[in-house]
């Protein structure tokens, strides 16, 4: 709990505009998130030890900035999950008063599933999470947020190979060349049974066009796989089966 907070307001911003806004918790919860832009510019300067940049999402249709490998990481997490819709990156500032100081909190994300759950997320590594400062962070975030029905949760990476195979299937988010043509082939022959990811490349067609192909897939989910074992040309990839 936070001792002395009076009450909680949150800052943000309109998408395309610069000015900030400050309203109410229960004002908030009826934004939509597509009309919100991030709330804090994330500092890029020569030196800086952190890595920033711009993550291209396929889901949320847009380029979401990022300040940490590790934020990175979480929104190729959250482009492949299929439970969420879309998400933001630096999505409100939280701000309360606690005896006579104001304090001031922005979350890394908030991502939306399909479900209707609004889950903010912080995503520091876990070293950092006992600091006086991110535990007063983190507990406003607990007393404030479920007043408006969005939970608040601190993300840590799943197990490295885990990592590893989602990183490299990230590249294949988008469309590739062969889709139109291959797909259909590469379907039809996991409905025959389980292929290893070389049988079913091979036997399919060209592997420069089908490999891509059932890596989008999978990436889709329209193709599984045992994602807690590296990826390689013996990988068993199964049919997906409803939507296929």
């Amino acid at each position: 709990m936070i001792e002395g907070a009076t009450k909680f307001t949150i800052l943000f911003r309109h998408r395309d505009e610069a000015q900030l806004y400050r309203g109410t918790l229960p004002e908030f919860r009826g934004m939509v998130i597509s009309d919100l832009a991030p709330a804090r510019d994330i500092p890029n300067y020569h030196g800086q030890r952190h890595r920033v940049g711009f993550y291209a999402s396929t889901k949320a249709g847009g380029h979401l900035p990022f300040e940490s490998g590790l934020e990175r990481l979480r929104l190729q997490f959250l482009d492949f999950d299929r439970e969420v819709v879309t998400f933001l990156t630096q999505p409100f500032t939280l701000e309360w008063v606690e005896g006579k100081r104001t304090y001031r909190y922005t979350p890394d994300l908030l991502a939306i599933h399909a479900s209707g759950k609004r889950v903010v997320e912080d995503v520091k590594p876990a070293r950092f999470h006992d600091s006086a400062k991110n535990r007063r962070a983190f507990d406003a975030a607990r007393e404030a947020l479920p007043s408006i029905g969005f939970s608040f949760e601190l993300w840590a990476p799943p197990e490295p190979t885990i990592v590893r195979n989602v990183q490299y299937l990230a590249g294949y988010r988008r469309v590739p060349a062969g889709l139109r043509e291959y797909m259909r082939p590469i379907l039809a022959a996991l409905r025959e049974g389980p292929r290893t990811l070389a049988a079913l490349a091979d036997g399919t067609g060209p592997a420069l066009f089908t490999r891509p192909v059932i890596y989008h897939l999978i990436w889709n989910h329209r193709i599984e796989l045992d994602l807690s074992c590296p990826l390689s040309h013996g990988t068993l990839l199964r049919w997906k089966g409803a939507g296929s």
